[in-house]
């Protein structure tokens, strides 16, 4: 497979998953317009904290939240929420499609303990809930992958919490420029040669990638890369942090033979991270030199935190269905998933 070759990549991708990171910028300015319509009856300044609940595509918001605002933000992946959870928290339920079975659960789980809730959604059973509740609903176009959606999900509440004081500085027009800039950069119709998430897909090519990120850092952005991997590119991949996997993962680099033989290690990069992970980081590329494992580099974009983590992300959306390209595969569906929700629907 030839990334360059324009016809063969509108052959594997009927669906335009590529055209969606192609525009993934505009997504973005849409969504801030979708963000300075929100409006809700409280204030976000009454809370401690804010818990967002979602699977999937749709959960990565609170992940991405917690790492961008100056407030405490924590993450529900699954049917009820956590003991700790209560009046004194927002919750705010992501759902792209608004039917995932695990996040309505949560949010009624929400309700039943007073709590005040936000919800972001292309409508479904979500927004029949919203409605009859008189929960406030962030409503988002449709029509996308909910993976290919991180912008309309994301970046309506990154405005809403700008604007109550509590992400710092976020200068929106910058961001989107440079997000502009990596587009430019990155999309399709730019050659291998000067593209570099082209360049690391093709030196993955037949590889099972183990992305490496730090905690508190670029956890998230690692986390994300797995699951593009998994959901785009239809192959296994595996994430770890620094400095957790220097207490167990890094020995399993030990054994010699053919384990490792089609594993490859990414770290990523962008400067944001504390001196002792990055020695951290400069000490495991030793060890992968001295030992012969394979491993490559991924450094964040120019910018502030905001441009650089969201922007790593993005680089590793497009890493990832270009990999799938590689493998030849249509990065859209997710027949396995399907299949499997089929499987659960039947038995009730």
């Amino acid at each position: 497979m030839n990334l360059d070759n324009a016809d063969k990549i509108e052959e594997l991708d009927p669906q335009g998953m590529v055209e969606d990171l192609d525009t993934f910028p505009d997504q973005c300015r849409e969504a801030v317009s979708i963000g300075e319509e929100i409006k809700i009856p409280f204030e976000l300044n009454e809370f401690d904290s804010a818990l967002v609940t979602g699977m999937g595509g749709s959960a990565i918001v609170g992940d991405l939240l917690s790492r961008l605002l100056d407030f405490p933000v924590g993450t529900n992946r699954g049917y009820h929420l956590p003991a700790t959870a209560g009046t004194e928290d927002l919750l705010i339920a992501v759902s792209y499609s608004g039917n995932t079975e695990e996040t309505l659960s949560a949010l009624k789980d929400g309700q039943r303990r007073g709590m005040k809730s936000l919800c972001l959604s292309t409508g479904g059973k979500m927004e029949n809930y919203c409605v009859r509740e008189s929960i406030p609903l962030v409503k988002i176009p449709t029509g996308h992958q909910p993976r290919a959606s991180t912008g309309y999900m994301l970046f309506p509440l990154l405005k809403l919490f700008d604007e109550a004081g509590l992400a710092g500085t976020i200068d929106f027009t910058k961001l989107l420029e440079n997000l502009e800039g990596m587009a430019n950069s990155w999309n399709s119709s730019v050659p291998t040669e000067s593209n570099e998430p082209k360049k690391l897909a093709e030196g993955f090519t037949g590889k099972v990638p183990i992305i490496y990120g730090t905690k508190g850092n670029t956890r998230v952005v690692a986390y994300r890369w797995k699951t593009q991997i998994n959901e785009n590119a239809k192959q296994p991949a595996f994430w770890n942090v620094f400095p957790e996997l220097n207490h167990n993962e890094t020995v399993g680099y030990q054994l010699e033979g053919e384990l490792m033989e089609n594993g490859k290690v990414v770290m990523l990069k962008n400067d944001l991270d504390l001196g002792r992970n990055e020695l951290r980081m400069e000490i495991m590329e030793e060890i992968f030199r001295d030992e012969g494992i394979d491993y490559g580099l991924a450094r964040a974009p120019a910018g502030d935190k905001f441009s650089k983590v969201i922007g790593q992300i993005y680089f590793g959306d497009y890493f990832s269905v270009y990999l799938a390209l590689l493998n030849e595969v249509d990065p859209s569906p997710v027949k396995l998933i399907e299949n499997f929700k089929s499987r659960l629907k039947k038995r009730g």
